[in-house]
């Protein structure tokens, strides 16, 4: 799942602010025996693999995440549901009582956002380029979203050994992101986020792993920014099942915008 659209909703939506809170990666000894890294190309390749396979990615043409969002730093919690399907068509919802409904999403031509609390707003510039990169569905086919993958460096996260990989999206900023060197599996993902308030520094943890249909998936991510720790439990995740396509058309609010 991608974690920028993730990120943009939950800052750019609540309008929070604050100080950056993350637990950085421990850089492997100074001393250490220096080995031959293995390409970035070949570990996104393991990670298909190890997730799923390329043949079981193909066969998947849409996905929707259920389950709950937590804001320790405000003392409030919500229902997330996010929706994806091909080739790039994406919302996500969060409904907390306290505050009210926050929507975002991309409709295959650009990508917008509304919430009761900043009203409606449609993406451009670095951030729609950013919308549009994220929206991409057919991960087995990172090549076509990818112009470089190169490891840099082997680290500790999350107390796992992992291969540090930087890389670089033909639509937006590059990113860095952590594979344990032991299952293949993406531990973290660090990227910046463009906001229209600006861009910052974000790291999303990527926990309790398991099988959906024949793909292995993430149920928990830990999204760390200027937020603090914002926890997204996924209680369901389905595959393959039915959603119209006017679930991805922006409300009445962001049409509004798009008609001026």
């Amino acid at each position: 799942m991608s974690n920028r659209v993730t990120f943009t909703c939950l800052i750019a939506l609540t309008g929070l602010s604050g100080s950056m809170m993350s637990a950085q990666g421990k850089p492997a000894a100074a001393n250490a025996v220096k080995t031959e890294l293995p390409s970035g190309e070949s570990i996104l390749d393991k990670f298909i693999e190890v997730t799923g396979g390329k043949e079981s990615y193909k066969k998947m043409k849409n996905v929707i995440f259920k389950g709950s969002v937590s804001f320790p730093a405000m003392s409030v919690s919500g229902d997330f549901t996010m929706y994806r399907a091909e080739p790039n068509l994406m919302l996500t919802e969060i409904n907390i009582p306290s505050i009210g409904k926050m929507l975002e999403g991309f409709d295959g031509v650009r990508g917008w956002r509304y919430s009761a609390v900043q009203g409606p707003a449609v993406k451009a510039g670095a951030e729609g380029d950013e919308a549009k990169g994220d929206s991409y569905f057919r991960d087995e086919e990172w090549r076509a979203k990818y112009s470089k993958t190169e490891t840099v460096a082997l680290e500790t996260v999350e107390g796992e050994e992992c291969y540090k990989v930087v890389i670089t999206p033909k639509l937006g900023s590059p990113k860095t992101n952590f594979y344990s060197k032991k299952t293949g599996l993406m531990i973290r993902s660090d990227a910046k986020i463009v906001t229209e308030m600006g861009e910052f520094e974000a790291k999303t943890v990527h926990k309790d792993y398991k099988k959906v249909g024949d793909i292995i998936m993430p149920f928990q991510q830990l999204n760390i920014g200027p937020m603090g720790t914002v926890t997204i439990t996924f209680s369901e995740i389905k595959l393959n099942v039915d959603i119209p396509n006017s679930t991805f058309e922006p409300p009445a609010e962001v049409k509004a915008l798009l008609n001026k």
